[in-house]
């Protein structure tokens, strides 16, 4: 990695401890409700705070509401009760909480709910509330940043003063910011050194009203000393490290390339090296057991160069340890970022010699028989508790190893587990995610679910998927059976990666580099464009390393086939590169992909990896493609749209309107038309994935007035267009058995119940089976024939005045096949020219020819027609 960061940011003056997401967003924040909201004029309960927000800016507050998280309770609406300035909510804190994060949403979905839906921001940016005493009372204005305090019930609103920024910009400056703006002076601001005062030089803005500035210090600052800064009227606030973060000087002297940071065995002894450049002491901390028990060793780490501490002791595989460090930040117990293993929910990290963990033969488990394109891909998405769960007869439920076992069948005989995945056909197996996340007791894993979407330890599996959590081999062994079973089958691994935010704010990364690896907006808040509550900044120089040596070391280590990033439209575009760079060094065979799509800003300005840029990431070496993106334009195009559950797309009633997102996928985002584009179709065409309604959850919301059967067309109907099309097929697994929810749209802690895969829908004439039975051969069919699988193939399609969709495909080399669709209710006449040999209808699909037809052929309502000539029925 050589990139040089130097711009500035306005960042935080204090970290807000937000609780990050414990789901995965897509362009929203969700989550569930916790609390009930007290009524305005009840008793405030004991240990609790209350916080009044008003806001005029609605005729009606039916749409509206206020998202309110802090520390320790996630994201959710809370609705306005109508009042004689506007409207206002209420909400009880804990009493241990100092400020409340909002944002006041309008034209709400789903007011006072878990989901964003169609709601859209008043105020762009996100805000917090200081919580002052048993009772704060803020008013708001419409589009307006500033908060206000009122003594006639905002008849009359003053300006809140607020001190929002003391960021450290470079080794002699402090930016301050202030609201409202003031005429300072020098004599009315005062800066400590822990008690000490520091002498200041000048002040960029003395005697004129300004909201920020610049405070000259007489002498250097100290990184890893404690600084804050009082404002005569606003109070004070520590000076913490920002801008200095993206100077040369911080790039000269604190960027870091070595590959041995973490715990590395030579021999009889470990090195730890941890980067901590603004730390002023780091102590290691060693352990025999990954919890519970006093650190038998306590040892002061050495200061080295580039901000690297490091130790080595006599001590190797199977001890436990962490660090304590020291910085403006305060004394704090962290788990190494770069740890491989880990104790029970990852509290402390373990040395480990990666060899030991190696199952019997594991130097020849690499997939056999890899893809040699994307296209070549067929996806399916599925976690790791959904996927073993309801399997009777399996003696790993909810493990890795339920992966291990075959010759398991459900109560009619039928197989399940590994051999239903080899029987279906599916190429690679897509895991949500399974490096350790923070919201299940690894312990006590059945008392909650969670799909994982909040990482703590990056490098380390989860443990509650393992037989043993205490044991830090334990899990990283299963792991590698897990693997190891999946490619014995023919079947690659892709694994989920969300580098965009920590389960919390006050991660390890934080607790060992304060304000360094997030991003902040300009009143000092943690960004949250993945409505996570605390942005990573990739774009910053040791993140952005931490990205690429953590992606390549999980496709090394564990022989895995690809990777998927979870709202990779927040990571910069350089660091995506070398993510691809890194992993295709490693396995030139290997898929990575993410969500594309365009939100929030980096630090410095530089483009994201979303859908708009993604093409200019470009293959390295002998890699089969570069990164490809998900095509939300033909998911919402054949289904409807995500954020409206009753909406009709192509497949279900609104064939019109969404033909050109439906032609946008069938040619693999090749066209403009949609906003964006991409090239050698790099997009991961899709229907259903573990976000949202599941597609069949989907047509019984958008189509109550269908039969069962009609639906089953559609879903049908969906899955043809999806692998005939340029690009990757994927889905949500269980979609090919009309997978429900019971209309859960976001089940990212719902109960195994709602989650887990229903295998006793698999019995010989249910409609499930049935669609399952289409569905494999759907997938046999595109592997029978590359024409639906060649990003070079020519394509070609024509909408007739009946209203069928024809598409004809060219290999350029005398391969010709053509797919007739109908998402018409009634059956409609189609002139064929020439001879063609019938692979696919509504009823079946295959690799056998059903029919040779020529001349006029009728096309059932709802359905698909698969022909290929001669030279590709053979």
């Amino acid at each position: 990695m050589k990139k040089l960061i130097s711009m500035a940011l306005l960042m935080a003056m204090v970290l807000s401890l937000l609780v990050g997401c414990a789901r995965e967003s897509e362009q929203t924040s969700e989550s569930v409700p916790t609390e009930s909201v007290p009524a305005s004029d009840a008793e405030i309960p004991a240990g609790c705070n209350r916080v009044v927000f008003y806001w005029n800016g609605a005729e009606s507050y039916d749409k509206c509401d206020i998202w309110i998280w802090y520390d320790n309770a996630a994201g959710r609406g809370y609705l306005f009760e109508t009042c004689e300035y506007g409207g206002k909510v209420t909400v009880d804190v804990p009493d241990s909480v100092t400020e409340v994060g909002f944002i006041v949403r309008k034209n709400c979905s789903d007011p006072g709910g878990s989901s964003w839906g169609s709601a859209t921001k008043d105020f762009e940016q996100d805000r917090f509330a200081a919580v002052e005493g048993k009772l704060t009372e803020i008013y708001l204005k419409p589009g307006d940043a500033f908060q206000y305090t009122s003594n006639d019930g905002g008849k009359t609103l003053i300006m809140a003063k607020k001190f929002n920024l003391a960021g450290v910009v470079d080794n002699k400056r402090i930016e301050y910011q202030i609201s409202p703006a003031a005429a300072l002076s020098k004599d009315q601001i005062k800066v400590y050194q822990g008690e000490q005062e520091i002498s200041i030089a000048s002040l960029s803005t003395q005697g004129q009203s300004a909201s920020s500035g610049y405070i000259e210090l007489s002498q250097d600052i100290d990184l890893s000393g404690t600084y804050r800064v009082e404002i005569e009227g606003y109070g004070e606030k520590p000076a913490v490290p920002t801008d200095i973060f993206d100077s040369d000087f911080f790039a000269q002297n604190y960027h870091y390339d070595g590959d041995d940071l973490g715990a590395v065995i030579s021999g009889d002894t470990t090195t730890f090296k941890v980067w901590a450049p603004t730390a002023s002491s780091v102590v290691l901390n060693l352990f025999t057991a990954g919890n519970g028990g006093e650190a038998y060793k306590t040892v002061e780490m050495e200061r080295q160069e580039k901000g690297v501490w490091a130790y080595t002791e006599a001590c190797g595989h199977g001890t436990y340890y962490t660090y304590t460090v020291t910085t403006s930040a305060g004394t704090q117990e962290a788990v190494d970022p770069y740890a491989k293993a880990a104790g029970v929910n990852g509290n402390r990290g373990m040395v480990v010699d990666l060899a030991r963990t190696n199952p019997e033969d594991w130097d020849k488990a690499a997939l056999s028989n890899p893809i040699q394109s994307y296209s070549d891909a067929i996806i399916w998405e599925v976690h790791v508790r959904d996927f073993s769960n309801k399997i009777e007869s399996s003696r790993y439920k909810g493990k890795y190893l339920a992966f291990t076992e075959t010759g398991l069948v459900n109560e009619y005989g039928q197989p399940v587990g590994l051999d239903y995945l080899k029987q279906l056909g599916i190429t690679h197996v897509h895991l949500l995610p399974v490096y350790d996340y923070a919201t299940v007791d690894e312990a006590n894993p059945d008392s909650g679910f969670n799909w994982g979407y909040d990482p703590k330890n990056y490098n380390v599996p989860e443990g509650s998927y393992s037989t043993d959590p205490y044991n830090g081999e334990v899990r990283i062994r299963e792991f590698k059976q897990m693997v190891m079973a999946l490619h014995k089958a023919g079947i690659g691994v892709v694994m989920d990666v969300v580098y965009n935010h920590t389960y919390d704010a006050n991660s390890s990364f934080n607790k060992i580099v304060p304000y360094y690896y997030y991003r902040y907006t300009s009143d000092g808040a943690n960004s949250s464009a993945s409505g996570c509550g605390n942005d990573t900044a990739s774009e910053r120089y040791m993140f952005g390393k931490f990205m690429v040596d953590s992606a390549s070391y999980w496709v090394e280590q564990y022989k895995l086939d690809g990777l998927r990033f979870d709202l990779m439209g927040l990571h910069d575009l350089q660091t995506m590169q070398e993510v691809e760079s890194a992993v295709h060094t490693v396995n030139p065979n290997a898929i990575i992909y993410g969500e594309g799509w365009t939100m929030g800003a980096t630090i410095d300005g530089s483009p994201q990896a979303n859908q708009g840029n993604i093409s200019k990431i470009q293959p390295t070496g002998d890699a089969i493609g570069a990164i490809a993106v998900f095509n939300d334009t033909m998911r919402d195009g054949l289904k409807g749209s995500v954020f409206d559950k009753t909406a009709r797309g192509f497949i279900s009633g609104a064939a019109k309107s969404n033909l050109p997102k439906v032609i946008f996928g069938i040619q693999g985002g090749e066209v403009s038309g949609s906003g964006w584009r991409v090239t050698d179709a790099m997009v991961i065409n899709y229907m259903s994935a573990h976000d949202n309604n599941t597609l069949w959850d989907k047509l019984l919301l958008s189509n109550p007035g269908n039969t069962d059967e009609q639906r089953n067309r559609m879903n049908k109907l969906g899955a043809g267009i999806l692998l005939v099309s340029k690009g990757t097929p994927f889905w949500q697994a269980g979609e090919e058995m009309l997978r429900t929810k019971g209309g859960d749209e976001n089940s990212y802690k719902s109960s195994d119940e709602v989650n887990n895969i229903d295998w006793s829908v698999l019995q010989e004439g249910t409609m499930q089976y049935e669609t399952m039975l289409y569905y494999r051969g759907l997938i046999a069919l595109r592997k029978a024939c590359d024409i639906f699988a060649d990003s070079s193939v020519t394509i070609t399609t024509e909408e007739t005045s009946q209203g069928i969709l024809a598409v004809t495909y060219d290999d350029g080399s005398g391969g010709r096949a053509l797919v007739l669709i109908n998402p018409n209710n009634t059956s409609l006449p189609y002139t064929l020219e020439g001879s063609w040999n019938l692979l696919a209808d509504e009823t079946q699909a295959g690799t056998a020819v059903m029919a040779r037809q020529t001349g006029t052929v009728d096309c059932g309502g709802i359905s698909l027609r698969i022909y290929v000539n001669d030279k590709l029925a053979g």
